[in-house]
This record gives C-alpha cells, sequence and structure tokens, in this order.
C-alpha cells in the first residue's frame, strides 16, 4: 500500500531567523511545544526568528517552514511533553503524545554544537510508548542484538510485532530475525527471506529514478508537468504549472489518491494513468510551491513522467536502474491476487473492529511509484549500500537524495537533519524512509558516519515497524562506528 500517515516518516523542518536567543536545549524542546500547541501562524513564526539557526536563510525562506510546524500543529497538537533526553553535541530528542490523535511522537532537534545552539533541523516520527521506557546499558553491536532480540521477542508474545529486523553495521549484518507470522490462516511463520508490502519506501526508488534521468540530461528539476506530459488531463490544469521538484518535495499541491472512491476503484488500479483518474479532476490543494503536505498524487505523476521520459513502464525502469544494478533480487511489484508464497500478509485492525484480519480489501491492483511494492530486508540493505556507494547515481545527486530536497543538486541542504516527507537525511548522511498504512509498517534507515543501516519490516499497522526503529536507533546511535561505545555523544 502507499503510505497513508505523513508523520510515519521523518519531516524535514530547517529554517532560520536574522536573529536568534541563546537557550538550553531543554528550552528549545519547551518553547518547540508551546509554540506547536499555540498552533497560530503568528506563534509558530515567532517560535521560529527566536528559535532557529542563521545559517539556513539563505537557501531555504522561514515561511515554507512555518507551513510545515502549522501542519503539525494541525494534524497533532495539542502535544503532551512525556520525556525529554539527554542533549547531545547533535541535538536532543523528546517524546510527546498527541491528545488530539492518542498518537507517540519522537521529536528531534538538530542544534548547532555551539552557542546559541540553534535549531537547524527537526524531525518526527511515530513511535509508542516504549520510547518512554528505561533504555538497556549497551556497549557494543553483541549487545544491540541482544536486547532487539529480546525486546522483539516481548512484542511478538504480546502480538505488537510480526516482521522481520536487521541491523548492519558497514553493509554486514550483525542482527537478523524474523518473528510472528506471514499467514496466520495456513500457519506460515514469517522468515528473513519472506517479502513485506514496504509502502512508501517506494518513493525512494522513484526519486532515485528522477534523479537518474535529470543526471543524464533527459529531463530537468525545473520542467513542468504541462512540458513533460503533454496531452495528460493535468497538463491543460493549473497542476500543468508543477515542476518535478514541486513533486518531488511535496509542494506542489496534489493531495492524495485516498479518499472517496479508492476502495471501490482499488482493484481496478492496475496501471498509474488508472490511480492518477482519482485524483486528476479536482483543485490543488494550495498555489504550487505555497504549501507543503504529503502527497501520494505527486509520485503518481513522478512515476507518468518517468515512463514518458524514458519509455519503459515504471516498474520495467526501475528494475534496471535501480533493481538490478544494486543486487536486489527479491524486490517486484506487488499485484493483487497473486500467489501469496513467498510474501507476508497484512494483518490489520482497521475498518474491522478489534480483531485482526487481512488487509486485502484496501489493496490496489497493483503498487505504483508511490507505494506498495514488495521487498525483503536484505534487498533493502542492498539499495541503501549501493546509493551510499555511489553505484546509482553521479555524487552531487547521491547527496541531493539525502537532502530536503528544496533544489537541485549543489544548492539544497544536506545532512546534518531529516528531510520532508519521503525520505530523510540522518546526521553524516544516509537515507531514512517510512511507509504505513492497513497492514502494512517499514522502515528503512542509515547514518553514514556512524556506519549503520537498520531495516524493520511488519504486517501489522503502524507504527509496528517504526516504533521498533524509533527504539533501536536510539541504541545504534549511542555505539561507534566500529561497534562500541560512541564517547563523543
Amino acid at each position: 500500500m502507499l503510505q497513508k500517515l505523513g508523520l510515519g516518516v521523518f519531516a524535514m523542518l530547517q529554517v532560520a531567523a536574522p536573529s536568534i536567543e541563546s537557550r538550553t536545549p531543554s528550552q528549545r524542546v519547551e518553547a518547540f511545544v508551546a509554540a506547536v500547541n499555540a498552533g497560530s501562524e503568528a506563534a509558530l513564526r515567532q517560535f521560529v526568528e527566536a528559535n532557529y539557526a542563521k545559517s539556513a536563510l539563505a537557501q531555504t525562506p522561514a515561511g515554507p517552514r512555518v507551513e510545515r510546524l502549522a501542519g503539525l500543529a494541525g494534524e497533532e497538537a495539542p502535544l503532551e511533553l512525556k520525556t525529554t533526553r539527554e542533549a547531545t553535541p547533535q541535538g536532543v530528542a523528546f517524546v510527546v503524545r498527541s491528545k488530539k490523535s492518542g498518537r507517540w511522537l519522537e521529536i528531534r532537534l538538530d542544534l548547532e554544537p555551539e552557542p546559541p545552539r540553534g535549531i537547524v533541523g527537526v524531525g518526527v516520527q511515530m513511535t509508542d510508548a516504549s520510547a518512554v521506557e528505561a533504555e538497556p546499558p549497551l556497549s557494543s553491536d553483541d549487545d544491540a542484538a541482544k536486547a532487539a532480540d529480546a525486546a522483539l521477542s516481548a512484542l511478538a508474545r504480546e502480538d505488537r510485532f510480526s516482521g522481520v529486523v536487521l541491523m548492519a553495521r558497514s553493509g554486514r549484518p550483525f542482527f537478523e530475525k524474523a518473528y510472528g507470522m506471514a499467514d496466520r490462516e495456513r500457519g506460515v511463520a514469517n522468515t528473513t527471506g519472506t517479502r513485506f508490502d514496504i509502502g512508501s519506501i517506494n518513493k525512494a526508488f522513484t526519486q532515485v529514478a528522477i534523479a537518474q534521468l535529470a543526471a543524464a540530461g533527459k529531463l530537468s528539476l525545473s520542467d513542468t508537468i504541462r512540458r513533460r506530459l503533454p496531452g495528460d488531463p493535468l497538463a491543460s490544469t493549473e497542476a500543468g504549472d508543477i515542476t518535478i521538484l514541486q513533486l518531488v518535495n511535496m509542494t506542489s499541491g496534489l493531495g492524495d489518491v485516498f479518499g472517496e472512491g479508492y476502495e471501490e476503484a482499488a482493484p481496478r488500479l492496475m496501471t498509474l494513468a488508472d490511480f492518477e483518474r482519482l485524483f486528476a479532476g479536482k483543485p490543488l490543494e494550495f498555489p504550487p510551491g505555497k504549501g507543503r503536505r504529503y502527497s501520494n498524487a505527486g509520485y503518481i505523476v513522478l512515476g507518468l513522467i518517468i515512463e514518458r521520459v524514458s519509455g519503459q513502464s515504471y516498474d520495467d525502469y526501475v528494475r534496471e536502474h535501480v533493481f538490478v544494478p544494486a543486487g536486489m533480487t527479491a524486490t517486484a511489484p506487488s499485484v493483487r491476487g497473486a500467489p501469496t508464497t513467498g510474501r507476508a500478509i497484512g494483518y490489520t485492525r482497521e475498518s474491522g473492529g478489534a480483531a485482526l484480519h487481512p488487509n486485502t480489501a484496501t489493496l490496489p491492483g497493483r503498487s505504483s511509484s508511490a507505494g506498495g511494492g514488495l521487498s525483503t530486508a536484505r534487498d533493502l540493505l542492498a539499495f541503501d549500500r549501493a546509493l551510499a556507494g555511489g553505484n546509482l547515481l553521479p555524487p552531487s545527486w547521491t547527496a541531493w537524495i539525502s537532502s530536503d530536497k528544496s533544489a537541485p543538486p549543489g544548492e539544497a541542504e544536506t545532512g546534518a537533519a531529516p528531510a520532508a516527507s519521503a525520505v530523510r537525511a540522518p546526521g553524516s548522511a544516509g537515507l531514512g524512509i517510512a511507509g504505513g498504512s492497513s497492514g502494512v509498517n517499514a522502515s528503512l534507515e542509515s547514518d553514514n558516519g556512524r556506519g549503520y543501516t537498520l531495516v524493520v519490516l511488519a504486517n501489522l499497522d503502524p507504527p509496528a515497524a517504526e516504533s521498533v526503529a524509533s527504539r533501536f536507533r536510539r541504541w545504534l546511535k549511542g555505539i561507534g562506528p566500529a561497534g562500541s561505545p560512541d564517547k563523543k555523544s
């Protein structure tokens, strides 16, 4: 399935202000929560101007960043602060619970290392109540592996986790184990080779495909829908002015494919054009470039552009240009009604009460450039390593994938903080993306500076995978690149 939850992934909120007050990390946290709970544009702008670092202002204006904070406030406020973690030279993390949605969120403020310690980025990810539990003392990757198995075994016994977790150091797995059932009706257990619906992680493949075509001179990020899709239903509307960059960074104004008519149409959604019919006649949610909102529709359009420019179907293009060079042998489209041997059936409690049941009714006829493909933990590790190793893109475009994508390569901000919506850029560059929907949750992230990759795949509702990823990331960040304690943090 496609990603339905905008907070299922990290959101980039880098902004800068002309002046900034010197505050402690805990004061930044308190100010953040107060501003989001106030929710007004005036309160959020005042917060930005008083708390964000100057360094990003020349590249990214404050206005769009205020809009993103307003989006968080609209979805989740009021927030209840549950715990604030010990600050590090990189920043400070804290856990809140939304009184509006009931969701648990872990929020990270990336801070300047020296006074005034202004905010340079904000990361938001779903988690659960385990985020406020005491962390086990860890001094090596072996310790992390033992603690992970104990935690996952307990979650599996409570039916709160079913899936696969892989943790690797410098591309070499030091923990890889499966839990729970792939097919409950037939009694088939998950294995480390089970293929899972990865939701919006497919968006990373779509971004790489766009970057490849741009690097080859076959398109420009400034190209509009009207230029690249002449004759398309969107080209003759106000959406025709939307640029490829706006589609990628979700500032296009296009909305979603979920909504009225989706479930009825789902079995017949076999092509990207089929998906496009769900939104092509609807007005934009805001003028292109004047806001930011999670958009599956935008990634359907990116897939259509890939098909038109390359002359191949989306699935053929990413198989030939992404999966094969990365060594991803088990990654493929998902087709409704195809044999389920070797893949996990998604189980959900949505639209059916408290009992788990298959998510079949919510699946489209075929996965798309916005999400819903099948993959394994090993294949996602291979993708992460191929991207980090420069096997998929030239260096400047590889860096762009690990940026906020607010601008073309060389102009977008990189490195210190997560990027918007689909893909984030952790410290020292890397990849991070999550996908989630009914019976689907998946997380892939890496930190090239610390040398780890973390893959969590689950065939349960969110945040089954994301809460595990959030917890294990904290563990890995405390262990240095060699798999020993990180003395710097």
